[in-house]
């Protein structure tokens, strides 16, 4: 009998390495690809630039990803992780060498728009198989390995990967800048891409082989896929018990108060130097670890439900604090000085220096600590924003692993990667629709418009997700009363 238990957890112990292994390298490709495109972006265009591109993978994810997630639902799980993980690769090859073409491209030729805009393609393609790679391991597969029983500690640990390598992708990135520049650090990046795609497979294979209840979907018959096709994706996603959860945590992602690229654009701008700026980042990435450790200890304390509610409130305080950041001495919102001296032609010149190499939001500061101002402006205003959308990420990935639980235990597994595949494409909808204001809007004096009107966002979501506690709190009550 001891032979037996030992044996049984000598196997789930290489189910859960083999499964976190390759999380990990998934992980790793996407946050420090994710913040190579940034940096290449950002040289050839600036914020602006940043946020075209962000916008060009919101679009495709927005259009694409609830039909692959359906897709997916009617292969078998062999074959679809086999589609997705060599196309995600390969597009970081491909994108890897026409970035070196346009770096080393005279941006005047129209050939260096060509390659650009292919450029920003490849890379929306690749996060387009990305998130259906996250989605298919870290919901589906997490799912059939771990059950409801080890659901919430197996979430919590690949969140923590992944935001682990949030920390070290950054910083491996700059050192691949400072040690071979630019161009090369995109060349190794093409290499070990082709590397990542060769060890995948083999950890996928062992997990997949090594775990039979990964080769049969249930109720997978005829008449379920019948079913399940004459629903829309829409009305598939409307049925789910979890849809205001669900739909709250979509709209999450219509804010520029996420630590990405847009934040790093707004704390440069402001005047801080760019080793405090990745100070926060990283802060913000271990306070992210912290909510995954702590979701796992709250979910087994007081259910899944109060520990979203946890994170909901924390993120929510933060996300006033960051509100209350653009009226403090140094803050450079100034609408009215902007829409004084807007005139339609300044702004379609800005628009289109965006793509010729030319950065029209930075500069080159001169920081007193002393005082804790940098050219005479008070930096008590973008201190306070990033402390507090740092801090903010604790309570985010509490909510955000509260919500991935209730949709994972609730959504039927014949309609999973439909159901998260229209969820990413909604998350992505507003996101897009977050872009979009911050391309018509990117100098630093407006940019608080765009934290007023994240923060309406942000608040809307919180509701939906009190909604559904509620809800589940009737329902269950109703149920002992049963």
């Amino acid at each position: 009998m001891t032979v037996e238990v030992t044996g049984n957890q000598a196997s789930k112990l290489k189910t859960n390495l083999s499964l976190y292994c390759v999380y990990f390298f998934t992980c790793l490709e996407d946050r420090t690809w994710a913040f190579c495109v940034s940096i290449c972006m950002n040289i050839m265009g600036g914020m602006r630039m940043v946020s075209f591109e962000q916008f060009f993978e919101g679009i495709l994810q927005m259009f694409f990803s609830v039909h692959l997630g359906k897709y997916f639902d009617r292969l078998t799980r062999k074959r679809a992780i086999m589609t997705v993980v060599p196309l995600n690769n390969l597009s970081i090859c491909a994108a890897s060498a026409l970035v070196i073409t346009c770096l080393f491209t005279d941006s005047t030729s129209s050939w260096y728009q060509i390659y650009l805009l292919i450029a920003m393609f490849l890379c929306a393609i690749n996060q387009l198989f990305q998130s259906a790679e996250k989605t298919i391991i870290g919901k589906d597969w997490v799912m059939v390995l771990g059950g409801e029983k080890d659901l919430s500690k197996l979430n919590a640990t690949l969140l923590t990967l992944d935001q682990f390598t949030n920390v070290i992708g950054p910083l491996i990135m700059g050192i691949l800048v400072s040690w071979v520049g630019l161009s090369g650090m995109l060349g190794i990046f093409g290499v070990s891409s082709l590397v990542a795609l060769i060890l995948k497979a083999l950890f996928l294979k062992s997990l997949y082989i090594s775990n039979p209840s990964l080769h049969v979907k249930k109720d997978l018959g005829p008449k379920t896929i019948n079913a399940h096709l004459n629903k829309s994706v829409l009305q598939t996603y409307w049925l789910q018990d979890s849809f205001p959860a669900a739909f709250g945590m979509s709209l999450l992602y219509m804010t520029v108060m996420g630590f990405g690229g847009l934040a790093v654009g707004y704390g440069s701008s402001s005047g801080l130097p760019g080793y405090i700026i990745g100070g926060f980042r990283s802060f913000g990435s271990i306070a992210a670890i912290l909510g995954s450790l702590s979701y796992a200890i709250f979910e087994k304390r007081y259910g899944v439900n109060t520990a979203g509610l946890i994170g909901l409130i924390v993120q929510h305080t933060c996300a006033v604090l960051a509100l209350v950041s653009v009226f403090l001495p140094g803050s450079p919102m100034n609408i009215n000085g902007y829409l004084k001296d807007f005139t339609i032609e300044n702004w379609s010149s800005s628009m289109t220096h965006s793509f010729d190499k030319k950065n029209k939001t930075g500069y080159d500061p001169h920081i007193d600590w002393s005082n804790f101002t940098s050219d005479g402006v008070s930096l008590t205003s973008i201190v306070l924003f990033l402390v507090a959308i740092s801090t903010a990420r604790y309570g985010l990935w509490c909510l955000d692993l509260a919500t991935t639980h209730i949709m994972q235990i609730t959504i039927p597994e014949n309609e999973r990667n439909t159901v998260f595949g229209m969820h990413n494409a909604l998350c992505q909808t507003f996101s897009v629709f977050k872009d979009i204001l911050v391309i018509v809007l990117p100098l630093p004096a407006t940019f608080a418009i765009c934290i007023f009107v994240s923060y309406g966002f942000v608040t809307t979501g919180h509701l939906c997700f009190v909604y559904y506690f509620v809800k589940s709190k009737q329902i269950d009550g109703l149920k002992k009363k049963a």
